[in-house]
């Protein structure tokens, strides 16, 4: 897949039921298989603290990615793609912008939360990222950021 014809753009309010939608239908297995409840309101509270992108494929909106900015590390809240988009390397592609940014913004590392059943997990580990804790239905993860 060339990686010319991705892009991210920020996204804006009118965006906040895409993302929500898409974030809902994604999520539904892990939720059910942990036992979890999806809170729509959480997720239209939490949007305005976010740093939110569109992934964009071609010009066509394919996914979202959310961030925010902690103290030493750039936290990875969200990255979901549209299904028939998977695997064509945009989740690789999108989480090494994440990496440029994060050393841009001189974060020490990033970090993302992961369901324990999410075969994203393969594609984190190739990326450099390390497990560095756990919940009951997550795995925290975390890589440093290379010099560049």
């Amino acid at each position: 897949m060339g990686s010319q014809s991705l892009r991210l753009t920020p996204a804006a309010d009118e965006h906040l039921h895409f993302a929500r939608e898409l974030t809902r239908v994604n999520m539904r297995g892990y939720y059910a298989r942990y036992g979890l409840i999806w809170q729509p309101e959480a997720f239209d509270a939490e949007w305005p603290t976010r740093e939110s992108y569109l992934i964009e494929k071609a010009g066509q909106v394919i996914g979202f990615l959310g961030l925010t900015t902690e103290k030493g590390y750039l936290y990875v809240r969200d990255v979901q793609l549209i299904e028939a988009y998977r695997g064509e390397g945009v989740g690789a592609w999108v989480m090494e912008w994440v990496a440029q940014m994060a050393w841009d913004r001189q974060c020490a590392s990033s970090r993302l939360k992961v369901f324990k059943s999410n075969p994203a997990i393969g594609l984190y580990l190739r990326l450099g990222y390390t497990q560095v804790g756990e919940e009951a239905a997550l795995f925290w993860m975390e890589r440093a950021v290379d010099e560049r």
